[in-house]
């Protein structure tokens, strides 16, 4: 997707799109295709990077209780960055999962309080 298609998106659109690819990230990598994984961290990137700039951030919050871990797991990543209050508690239960969702809560707890969580 073009940086332009964002910035013409709403911001529910936006939402939908980094909802969507979280969910085509989980498939892909489940199906161990880099490629699409790739294309589906763009996707969920470009959605986040384009609510930050209208301010809407807030916006992803609904989806902390998606049904979809991966979902919850990205989205509880970023609210690091604007509601920690709700994404850490949210990581924290993540984290003592198995898979890769409880490894990827884990490591993201930990650069976050170490201050060294980037945000794209």
């Amino acid at each position: 997707m073009s940086a332009r298609k964002f910035q013409k998106a709403s911001v529910e659109e936006l939402v939908q799109w980094y909802a969507e690819g979280s969910i085509a990230y989980e498939q892909a990598l489940d199906a161990a295709d880099s490629r699409s994984a790739n294309r589906a961290q763009d996707k969920i990137t470009g959605a986040y990077r384009e609510l930050r700039s209208r301010g809407e951030t807030s916006q992803l919050l609904p989806l902390l209780q998606s049904e979809n871990e991966t979902v919850r797991t990205n989205v509880a990543v970023h609210a690091l960055e604007f509601a920690p209050e709700l994404g850490e508690p949210v990581l924290l239960w993540i984290a003592k999962r198995p898979g890769i969702n409880g490894l990827a809560a884990e490591y993201a707890l930990k650069a976050w309080r170490e201050g060294t969580l980037e945000f794209p």
